[in-house]
């Protein structure tokens, strides 16, 4: 990993040679050298026809400055590289979305004059030359990509399978296969004469895309028949190929354990081919070299594509495996191939060949991160039998178990003689309908749903709505159609890839081009699903997806959704591979939807429709989260307060809340360490809602940090209708290729709450390049283009792009941070701006002396609201939301991890935030202006220095939205302090407003205090002892603050009320006292007395619809006395005949004393209700308790 400095021009180029220069000044942080070398980055656009020039680089006018000797000491421990003179420049071409990039990067580090030195002023040259027409010739085959015009050409206009009848059938290994009478019927033909193949079978596609293999990949070809002695027959390609005759190395298709072809019956012509052109077309094969035993039935580790034989070899114990040859080659001199695995500790094993022991392999032990370890070695035999066995024994160590043994033998396989032998029959799969997505057109979005097409109901809605609502082209196509016209028919990861490469080939402008790819459906990473714990499931329901080859490791091993988005030519090569080098950019957003039945992609979609809505419009979109771990000296904390500044800089009117680990009490106990009040701050702003949680720290599949802050059940159990985008910088959040539950996937699939998307890792990732990528994101998201916020799926291409363009991370870590969702979604970002044009009657911005906000003072605020143009936008009415804070504070960590056995708290991590609050509430905005008041406390700093106030609204009409916020005011000082000494009104109450003193309550009773004072309240909890609290039975430990539940009544600062969900309390009698207090810090006391009764059954005060007559949808209203407790709700809708024709049962914790739940008319079986007169029932119960119910009628027309 190399540190990097980031430096991007505009080089523009014409048809003769240009040359672009530009002078740098490399800091003293540019070039320093600490665990990592400087490194020199600069990028610059080459346009559409970069490849009509060559670019040379030049470094001019250099200036130097003598290394340090510790310097010299770092450098030497990092590399043993020999310096020159000058940097050694790397350049390099890449292409995204078929424009060109120069990218230039060395280390500006030299060796001259026999002294190492630091390059720290120079100039870059950059030299643009016309190629010749002769230059051009020659490099057109060698280069990538080709000419644009060519492309596509590529692509034929139709499928074969637009028209006639067609067949499925299949091959379990590469051979010779007859065609047979039997077959033809049973696909539903009637002349074998007339009888056609086309494919290619099952080999694994090339992952480097280039013109040949796209031709060769593209659509169906006919397959020659050669018919010999009245026999069929064709040579049909398995799931298994060898690269060449000598390889002991098998390729393995990781997504289909059979090769496919297709049948069909017309007029045209056969393609024959007499006997000897038949079999010289293939023989003798690199196949015909190689036997091979393999059984692929384990994993060592829940990812990549390879496995395993289960049968476990363990210490002391043997396992023999036999490989048969031709009768040709026994005696014959050969290799036998041994590849053996075992788990991360190593082992040892004795390999015996015929009964001779030729040697042992040695599996050394791997790092904390291997699951498994393999190796391998090539044991040449003299003389081979023509059955040989292979006895594996376990000395040490293991258990070992088999990848495969493979024998290489000199002489081929007996030529087939095909008048004489029998040849297998490939197995009928099944008809298909006709297809043609060759001739789709070009669209912005291609949804990719599974075989089964389960889901696709859910994804026509989806489509349907962004069609509607965002004016996009979107196209469907099920996976199996995709095989069948991409690979053969054989299930393949390329098939993705090749559709969406034919649809950017075919593009000839930016509009054209393919933006988002949805993969809408689940997906396991055993493709094939062998192994013990997939074999239960229906591939059929999944979609593929791309697993590297690392099966062992969890940080080497990965699942790669940007391989179906690197799309132009060059790319793909080595996409699998075990290379910690990965550079290929993104051309399209992806995203997916780990859905596996209809129920779960409704809720997806949704969550998607409502978020794009914005129905929940509201402040909670104006508040963005940073949530930082401890330990790993700081290095969370500090990730995460460096995102938070990226938003502050790019959207100074969003509120920024910092929630960072260290700076907060931790609790020790025999359960672990715990952070509560952490945990307590998190959940409160998920109920309430957030733009967005972006979290770095430690995590694993089921928990947020070691302290377990969040886990995997609250992210399923979470009840919020504001729905935010989670991010996680985090080790294994969101496996989704597994089938084990996962945070991420089950807050996206959480039909209550959680998120609408969740971008996050689904393997083991580094802390030290988790924060280029994370910030990168966070950039993007809230960065323009065109005038337009990056989507969810489009700044994950710009962030994953920027990080290799600038050379912070060109390794695999990226590759695990994926999106479930829909990468077209945009966050709800303000548009437009508020501006504040005066607080107390003083124009902010035209005064040196800014005005102050004093204790004891009702302060006012004037504003409105511009468009994103800057022009008054006087259409805007709405609800507008204040949020004003007192003067910053220093906040320093607690170094709560400096005596854990880690030791990596590092020095206390200090920054500066406005903590405490002064005023929250809402007002009008009435043709883009507003003028609201509010009171200020005693409790301020009185620091005389700034203050921040944000302000966000949103237009009650088409539910757009503005923010805006200023420093310019001053807190401190005191205002002229009223006589008055009586404290605020205070109405409180126990589930009910109808509860009297002394009644009984359920044992989790949900506490309301409406509070009203002239003056003002203090709500703001920053003053020692001025809290709301609650007391129960005069108990220090049942003692609860609730100025964080505070709300002020809309348009008043005067008025408000708060909440509490008291915990369970014993049966019997209790008492209550409430504790409020005005802004000159005059108190009043309420007590209550109540009567707690277990299984008290809850009180049912209304139900009613929505829409009654209903016509589409209607949604059920609720209304009890049990807010805050657990309720169980059944709502059942009959007939007039008494016959139940649809229910819905649901239980859970109520957040308030209101439930609602949206109904599409259907019944249980699906069909929609005909017009007429129906019955809804509500019944209700609380914790055990009997039920209460309610009827009323519906109309449905």
């Amino acid at each position: 990993m190399i540190k990097n400095i980031l430096l991007t021009i505009l080089l523009i180029l014409g048809s003769t040679s240009l040359k672009a220069q530009k002078f740098f000044n490399l800091t003293a942080n540019d070039v320093r050298i600490d665990s990592e070398l400087p490194c020199f980055s600069y990028s610059t656009p080459l346009g559409k026809h970069y490849s009509d020039s060559i670019y040379t680089v030049t470094i001019e006018y250099p200036e130097f400055i003598d290394m340090s000797k510790e310097d010299i000491g770092k450098l030497k421990r990092l590399t043993t590289k020999q310096f020159g003179k000058l940097p050694e420049i790397e350049k390099n071409i890449v292409v995204e979305r078929k424009q060109g990039h120069l990218e230039v990067l060395f280390t500006p580090i030299v060796y001259r004059k026999g002294r190492y030195q630091k390059l720290v002023s120079f100039m870059l040259g950059i030299k643009a030359t016309a190629k010749t027409s002769n230059t051009k010739r020659a490099t057109a085959k060698a280069e990538a990509p080709q000419a644009e015009t060519t492309k596509a050409d590529r692509y034929v206009k139709n499928s074969v399978l637009a028209t006639g009848k067609w067949a499925k059938i299949s091959v379990p290994a590469t051979g010779v296969y007859q065609i047979t009478d039997a077959l033809i019927k049973q696909a539903g033909f009637s002349d074998i004469n007339k009888v056609k193949i086309y494919g290619y079978g099952g080999t694994l596609h090339e992952e480097a895309l280039s013109e040949e293999s796209i031709m060769k990949y593209d659509d169906l070809k006919q397959v020659p028949v050669c018919i010999a002695n009245g026999k069929r027959l064709f040579r049909a390609n398995g799931p298994v190929s060898w690269s060449s005759t000598t390889t002991p190395v098998r390729t393995r298709n990781p997504y289909s354990d059979y090769g496919y072809y297709f049948l069909t019956q017309n007029d045209e012509e056969l393609q024959t081919v007499d006997s000897t052109t038949f079999v010289s077309s293939f023989y003798p094969a690199n196949d015909d070299y190689h036997t091979l035993h393999e059984v692929d039935d384990y994993a060592w580790y829940h990812g990549g594509r390879n496995l395993y034989e289960k049968t476990p070899i363990n210490k002391g114990s043997s396992e023999t495996y036999t490989l048969n040859v031709p009768a040709q080659n026994e005696g014959t001199n050969g290799k036998i191939y041994v590849v053996i695995s075992t788990n991360g500790t190593g082992g040892t094993a004795q390999i015996e060949i015929n009964d001779s022991v030729v040697g042992s392999i040695t599996i050394s032990p791997g790092s904390k991160y291997d699951y498994g370890k393999v190796d391998k070695k090539t044991f040449d035999i003299p003389s081979l039998k023509a059955s040989n066995n292979v006895k594996i024994t376990t000395t040490s160590g293991g258990p070992v178990r088999l990848d495969y043994i493979s024998a290489v033998f000199n002489t081929p396989r007996p030529e087939p003689q095909l008048s004489i032998e029998t040849f297998a029959t490939p197995q009928f799969v099944y008809n298909i309908t006709n297809q043609n997505h060759h001739a789709d057109k070009q669209c912005d979005m291609v949804i990719i749903v599974p075989t089964s097409q389960n889901t696709i109901k859910q994804a026509e809605r989806l489509k349907t709505f962004h069609e509607q609502h965002d004016g996009m082209k979107v196209n469907i196509v099920p996976a199996d159609e995709l095989y069948n016209e991409f690979s053969s028919g054989t299930p393949e990861a390329d098939a993705y890839r090749l559709y969406m490469k034919m649809l950017y080939d075919r593009a000839e402008t930016e509009e054209e081009m393919p933006k988002y790819l949805l993969l809408f459906g689940a997906c396991v990473w055993d493709n094939r699903m062998n192994t013990e714990t997939m074999r239960t499931l229906n591939k059929d329901n999944y979609l593929l997806c791309f697993e590297g080859e690392n099966s062992l490791s969890a940080t080497d091993c990965f699942v790669d959704e940007g391989f179906f988005c690197s799309l132009d030519d060059g790319e793909g090569a080595y996409a699998s591979s075990e290379s910690n080098t990965k550079t290929d950019k993104q051309d399209i957003a992806v995203g997916r939807f780990p859905v596996s039945n209809a129920d779960d992609a409704k809720i997806m979609v949704d969550k998607t429709i409502s978020y794009v809505e914005n129905k929940n419009a509201g402040p909670w979109q104006n508040v963005a989260m940073f949530l930082g771990d401890d330990g790993n000296y700081n290095a969370h904390i500090e990730a995460a307060d460096s995102a938070a500044c990226i938003v502050e800089r790019l959207n100074p009117g969003m509120q920024v809340k910092r929630v960072l680990w260290d700076m907060y009490k931790i609790q020790s106990s025999a359960t672990g360490d715990r952070y509560p009040e952490v945990e307590a701050i998190i959940k409160k702003q998920q109920a309430e809602g957030a733009l967005i949680f972006n979290y770095n720290g430690h995590g694993r599949a089921d928990e947020i940090s070691h302290e377990m802050v969040l886990s995997n059940k609250d992210f399923a159990d979470f009840k919020n209708t504001n729905l935010p985008l989670w991010i996680t910088a985090s080790c294994d959040i969101m496996p989704f290729d597994g089938v084990e539950p996962n945070i991420g996937v089950n807050s996206v699939l959480n039909p209550n709450g959680g998120s609408m998307a969740f971008y996050g890792t689904t393997r083991t990732v580094y802390t030290d390049r988790n924060k280029y990528i994370d910030q990168a994101y966070i950039k993007a998201l809230f960065s323009k283009n065109n005038g337009k916020y990056n989507s969810i799926g489009e700044a994950q291409r710009i962030a994953k792009n920027a990080i290799i363009s600038n050379s912070t991370d060109i390794t695999r870590n990226k590759l695990h941070y994926q999106l479930l969702g829909d990468p077209a979604i945009v966050l709800n970002i303000p548009e437009n701006k508020i501006v504040i044009d005066s607080i107390n009657g003083i124009a902010i911005n035209e005064t040196e002396v800014l005005p102050q906000i004093k204790a004891g003072s009702i302060a006012r605020v004037k504003g409105h609201v511009e468009t994103a143009t800057g022009t008054p936008h006087d259409k805007f009415n709405g609800i507008i939301n204040i949020d004003v804070k007192d003067s910053k504070e220093e906040r320093v960590g607690k170094k709560n991890l400096s005596n854990s056995e880690s030791g990596t708290a590092g020095d206390p991590y200090r920054y500066y935030e406005y903590n405490k609050t002064i005023f929250c509430g809402n007002d009008s905005v009435k043709a883009g202006k507003f003028d609201l008041s509010f009171a200020v406390t005693k409790d301020i700093n009185y620091s005389d220095q700034n203050g921040i106030l944000h302000v966000f609204a949103y237009n009650t009409k088409d539910l757009s939205s503005a923010n805006g916020s200023t420093e310019r005011f001053i807190v401190g000082g005191t205002d002229d302090i009223t006589t008055d000494s009586i404290g605020p009104s205070i109405f409180c109450y126990l589930n009910s407003p109808n509860f009297t003193n002394g009644d009984n309550v359920n044992t989790t009773p949900y506490f309301v205090a409406e509070i009203s004072d002239e003056d003002g309240l203090n709500t703001s909890g920053n003053g020692i002892g001025h809290d709301l609290t609650l007391c129960i039975d005069d108990d220090p430990m049942k003692t609860y603050t609730l100025n964080d539940n505070f709300s002020y009544d809309f348009g008043s600062y005067t008025k408000g009320a708060t909440f509490y969900n008291i915990p369970e309390l014993e049966e019997g009698t209790h008492k209550l006292r409430f504790t409020a207090w005005d802004i000159l810090n005059n108190p009043t006391t309420e007590t209550l007395k109540f009567n707690v009764v277990k299984g008290l059954t809850p009180k049912l005060a209304s139900i009613s619809c929505t829409n009654n007559p209903a016509k589409t949808n209607t949604t059920f209203i609720v209304n009890h006395d049990r807010g805050g407790s657990n309720v169980d709700v059944l709502i059942e809708v009959f007939d007039m005949s008494g016959r139940i024709l649809w229910s819905h049962n649901e239980s859970g914790v109520s957040a308030t004393n209101t439930y609602t739940y949206t109904w599409d008319l259907c019944t249980d079986s699906g069909g929609r209700l005909q017009t007429g007169v129906y019955l809804y029932r509500v019944r209700l119960s609380s914790d055990g308790s009997g039920q209460v119910s309610k009827a009323k009628k519906l109309i449905v027309l």
